[in-house]
């Protein structure tokens, strides 16, 4: 790309900027994380931003473009843009953001000052999706074509809810019958390709006791009381995997009890007594195997009745649907991205649309610019150099030719 200064801020730059910008501008928060704040700038959820790039994909020249409702006014987005060869290529933006009730900076105004684009959404994850609207844009007003076919997704509900944008995408895929390549997850990843990530299996533990008059314990059954030796044996289970060595760079599987919630009222044995448990998993872990060692431990350690649920998203078998993801680093795209940004492959602990997309392509990463540890903060940025380099990566990715 040609860069031309102006005072600190190139003009491509300040284009790039601008497509980011426009994107921030539209509220698209998670209908869990959305509050009085949110609220004031319009209703809550995807729907919104998805319209927008539904018509910004057109604009760009894509000669697809599908809305797929996932959700009631909640709807993916797709926009197929045809190529000079047979190699198809996705990019997976996310479109929800998180909460900004907690934002010390007006959420959605997109301001650009002091070299970066301001509000929520900008770093995580409008930032690609901008940049890559924007060399489309360029690209079709040029008469110009990328190497491969991109196909461009926004999907929703990547923050809060289960994934549940991506995990309607990959039937979406299997459908059309579409052969992926190369599958590219945006994220703030510092511009590392990051080519692993743990699986999750999350479950709620429930204890069913009997209630009854403080005063009189012996006429009740204690649910709290019960579940003392549920947390104290998946307690053992977090130390017995830290002592299983770990098979790639991910290490190895944790295991972490997240809430307890039990009795109603000072004076009342409690006759519910319920936990979550979320269990990290490692490349060679089935999650439908792990699910069912946390309920096999759950009730051989609980004294009276429970309950074991699975609180995420399962697959048309009925199985978890978060596996772990891991591709070799010496791949190509990870080796491409790698060399082109001068940095070095990693893996990462948080999740992201990659948990739904195993196996979906023959190559599968995750990469963006910034930092993951700024987003989700009572401000948020993305530098403005950040969006050039993001540009140039993009460009030898697509070759447009």
């Amino acid at each position: 790309m040609r860069h031309i200064d102006n005072s600190g801020m190139d003009l491509d730059g300040l284009a790039l900027a601008e497509a980011v910008a426009e994107l921030v501008r539209i509220p698209s928060v998670n209908p869990l994380h959305t509050g009085p704040k949110a609220e004031e700038h319009g209703p809550p959820g995807e729907g919104a931003v998805a319209h927008h790039l539904a018509e910004r994909f057109d604009r760009c020249g894509a000669v697809e473009v599908v809305l797929d409702e996932v959700l009631p006014g909640r709807p993916n987005v797709y926009g197929r843009f045809p190529g000079r060869s047979d190699q198809l290529v996705v990019l997976d933006v996310h479109t929800d953001t998180v909460a900004v009730e907690h934002m010390t900076d007006p959420p959605f105004d997109g301001r650009i000052e002091h070299g970066s684009v301001w509000g929520r959404g900008a770093l995580d994850s409008k930032a690609t999706m901008g940049v890559m609207l924007a060399l489309l844009d360029a690209m079709h007003r040029d008469g110009l074509r990328p190497d491969p076919t991109l196909l461009l997704v926004g999907s929703i509900s990547e923050e809060a809810g289960g994934l549940l944008g991506a995990t309607r995408f990959r039937p979406w895929v299997e459908q059309q019958g579409l052969r992926i390549d190369q599958l590219l997850v945006a994220e703030p990843t510092e511009f590392r390709p990051v080519h692993g990530l743990k699986g999750l299996v999350l479950i709620e533990v429930t204890t069913r006791g009997v209630a009854a008059h403080s005063a009189r314990p012996d006429l009740g059954v204690n649910a709290i009381d019960a579940m003392t030796p549920v947390l104290a044996a998946f307690a053992a289970e977090h130390e017995r995997l830290q002592a299983v060595p770990g098979a790639t760079e991910l290490g190895s599987g944790t295991l972490s009890v997240t809430r307890i919630s039990g009795g109603s009222g000072g004076n009342v044995i409690p006759d519910r007594c319920s936990i979550t448990v979320g269990r990290r998993i490692v490349p060679g872990e089935d999650p439908g195997e792990v699910l069912n060692e946390l309920a096999a431990i759950a009730c051989a350690a609980c004294p009276i009745p429970c309950d074991v649920v699975s609180l995420l998203p399962t697959t048309p078998d009925g199985k978890p649907a978060s596996p772990a993801f891991y591709q070799r680093p010496d791949s190509r795209l990870v080796q491409f991205l790698a060399r082109t940004c001068g940095t070095e492959p990693t893996v990462a602990p948080f999740g992201t649309n990659a948990l739904r997309y195993s196996g979906l392509a023959e190559e599968l990463v995750v990469f963006g610019p910034g930092s993951i540890e700024h987003a989700h903060q009572a401000t948020e940025r993305i530098d403005i150099p950040d969006l050039r380099r993001l540009a140039d990566v993009l460009t030898s990715w697509l070759a447009p030719s």
